[in-house]
């Protein structure tokens, strides 16, 4: 009988049929109920039940952060009226310095006299150096790359801050009562030449020449990194105003930024971890903390190492009584066996000697010993009390050291300094205001002293309104302070010194040690120099292990180079003393660094002229100091004073002056006063 052939198909059609089936209604599980069947949309965000509560946690940290930064302020609305008239311009007449005019708010008058304003002093004359590795520019800073990390590179900087205060109130009442005061016709009463806007900070120094005179005063150039130096350059003759005259100026420096950043301009952004950037006066107070801290540090290093050293001797002393106890028991076995059998032999031959002793006197003795042996655990005690006593002493002395002033309270105190953090126009600020201006042009070894003013635009300036009393005034388009009291005197220190610390005889050669200033830090090497020799050369830098781990940024190489030539090297045998006179024998290293005189040091440290030991010992201190790897430019340490403005951002930094009608017609239009 011949089987039929089944095909696979047929006999296992049911259980394939089965298995989509299961597949099919597995999906529509997943699909609809499992996996988007219960999701919620919440701000056209479809969420799963799960990740409801995720989400409005985070969008509760989001909201809390909202509210606890600072109020982020509008921008300053800009009439659409100045496009239009810009256009109609561009249109009628190619010539943009066109000026059409603006009808008045008051009557026009040509024989309007005006009194010229009374500048008040600059109080509070302050100065301070810094020295640090911080953020230099490689190029010409401009508003284009101001913000751009290739325009700066870490260097060494020696930056003299000048600031001082200035009383608004005085100024404020004084323009109102020359423009728009009682006294003033009604008709002559003009609120927007009553608004005062400062014009510029001027610094100026004198330097401490070689004879000890001091030079003539010298105006102090804008810092490198202003990318508005150049547009800040003031104008002070009126034959030298753009068209439309001093009315230009008013809308160029009248923006409540500009004036900001004009009184208050930006610091160099500080690399090196441990210094920072303040106003002299916030910046004495930053040091002091900082020594503060670093003695504290060094306190409580000591009183640490003290607490392992007692921590030491108390387990030495717990663990000495046992090795006593047992060490005196056996030397008492062993000296009471030695003196029994001496004690019988002394008897044996009849000498009574009485060397011997008795088993009451034994127990004495090892009772003796027992005692000797608690009595040495004693000190346990006094230890114990003496470290209560120096963890008390050491926790009183931590209340007492803790300073008042934290470098929290410091940034606190410069933020409220900030005409930036400040609401409304500086002109209505009643109130007594902090400026500053830097001076990044100084020489190491050389010493400044300063003095300063403001000057602040005078509205009527180049114009036939000025009273007859005042007619001197008349052309000038700055109304100056007074200069300040001159500053004390800044004695930038060198960034190099070189120390002849031995001759060789014998080789005819000199070892002369070189410390240098650089990236931050003082680095030292010492050279084997000979007769026409130049003291110092290149050498390159060896990073210690503990610079690697840190990641401390050192220089490759340092150019030790002084340009001092040794000219020769002189035994000196003399005497010192007043009263018992004792003889000196060392050698004088003879050197030269302009080619024409010559200096003289000894070859010995003890032989130093006073200052000369005071800054060695100084520099091989700072040579030794902890180093720490530089702060980004984003996280240096320096408080932003005027938030920057994206390029051609009118509301940081004052404008090209060859392109101010529209500013100019805002103004004319506006609620700064009416047309001049």
């Amino acid at each position: 009988m011949i089987k039929k052939q089944s095909n696979f198909i047929e006999e296992h059609i049911e259980k394939v049929v089965l298995i989509i089936g299961a597949l099919g209604a597995l999906f529509i599980l997943y699909k609809f109920v499992l996996g988007g069947g219960t999701e919620v949309v919440i701000d056209n965000v479809p969420l799963r039940p799960g990740q409801v509560d995720i989400y409005i946690a985070d969008q509760a940290e989001l909201l809390k952060m909202r509210l606890e930064r600072e109020p982020i302020p509008k921008p300053e609305y800009i009439p659409q009226s100045i496009g239009f008239l810009g256009k109609m311009n561009y249109v009628l007449d190619s010539n943009l310095n066109v000026l059409w005019p603006m009808p008045s708010s008051v009557e026009s008058t040509v024989n309007k006299k005006y009194r010229i304003p009374v500048i008040g002093p600059v109080n509070d004359v302050d100065v301070e150096h810094i020295r640090a590795a911080a953020y230099l520019p490689k190029v010409a800073v401009t508003p284009e790359n101001v913000e751009a990390v290739d325009t700066y590179e870490v260097n060494d900087l020696d930056l003299v801050t000048v600031g001082g205060n200035f009383d608004l109130a005085p100024l404020i009442d004084s323009f109102h009562e020359c423009f728009a005061g009682k006294e003033v016709p009604d008709g002559w009463r003009d609120t927007g030449l009553a608004r005062p806007v400062f014009a510029g900070v001027q610094l100026q120094r004198q330097r401490l020449g070689d004879d000890g005179q001091w030079s003539q005063w010298e105006d102090v150039p804008h810092a490198k990194i202003d990318p508005y130096g150049d547009k800040y350059k003031i104008i002070e003759n009126v034959n030298e105003l753009p068209n439309g005259g001093i009315m230009i100026e008013l809308a160029n420096f009248g923006e409540t930024k500009a004036q900001a950043d004009l009184l208050q301009p930006d610091s160099y952004k500080i690399a090196s971890a441990e210094e920072k950037w303040l106003p002299p006066a916030l910046h004495r107070k930053f040091l002091t903390v900082r020594r503060e801290k670093e003695a504290q540090d060094r306190r409580d290093a000591v009183v640490a190492e003290r607490d392992t050293k007692t921590t030491d001797e108390r387990e030495r002393t717990v663990t000495r009584p046992a090795r006593e106890e047992h060490t005196t028991t056996d030397r008492t076995r062993g000296t009471a066996g030695r003196m029994t059998t001496g004690g019988r032999g002394a008897g044996a031959g009849g000498g009574g000697g009485g060397g011997g002793r008795s088993p009451m006197e034994m127990e004495r003795g090892g009772g003796a010993t027992r005692e000797s042996s608690r009595t040495t655990a004693r000190p346990d005690r006094n230890e114990q009390t003496r470290d209560r006593r120096t963890d008390t002493t050491a926790t009183e002395t931590k209340k007492i050291i803790k300073p008042a002033v934290t470098e929290a309270s410091i940034e606190e105190e410069m933020r409220k300094m900030l005409l930036a953090t400040k609401r409304g126009d500086i002109s209505s600020m009643r109130e007594t205001i902090n400026f500053w201006a830097y001076d990044d042009t100084v020489e190491p070894g050389a010493s400044y002293r300063y003095r300063i003013r403001l000057g602040v635009f005078n509205p009527v300036g180049g114009t036939d309104r000025v009273r007859e009393e005042d007619i001197a005034s008349k052309n000038k388009v700055v109304l100056w302070s007074d200069y300040s009291e001159v500053t004390d005197i800044v004695d930038i220190p060198k960034r190099m010194y070189f120390f002849p610390v031995n001759v060789q005889e014998s080789a005819k050669a000199a070892e002369v040690q070189v410390c240098k200033y650089a990236m931050g830090y003082w680095h030292s090497e010492q050279f084997m120099v000979k007769r026409g020799d130049t003291i110092g050369k290149a050498a390159k830098v060896e990073a210690s292990e503990k610079d690697k781990v840190a990641g401390v940024k050192l220089p490759e190489m340092i150019n030790y180079s002084t340009g001092a030539i040794i000219v020769d090297m002189v035994a000196v045998n003399d005497w010192v003393g007043d009263k018992t006179l004792q003889s000196r024998q060392y050698f004088d290293v003879l050197f030269s660094v302009d080619g024409v005189n010559v200096d003289r040091l000894p070859a010995k440290q003890m032989y130093w002229p006073e200052d000369l030991r005071l800054k060695y010992s100084e520099l091989k201190a700072l040579e030794k100091k902890t180093k720490e790897p530089f702060r980004t430019r984003s996280d240096s340490g320096t408080i932003e004073v005027q938030p920057r403005g994206m390029p051609g951002d009118r509301g940081r930094g004052p404008m090209d002056r060859n392109t101010q009608q529209e500013d100019y017609m805002r103004m004319r239009m506006g609620d700064r006063g009416p047309a001049q």
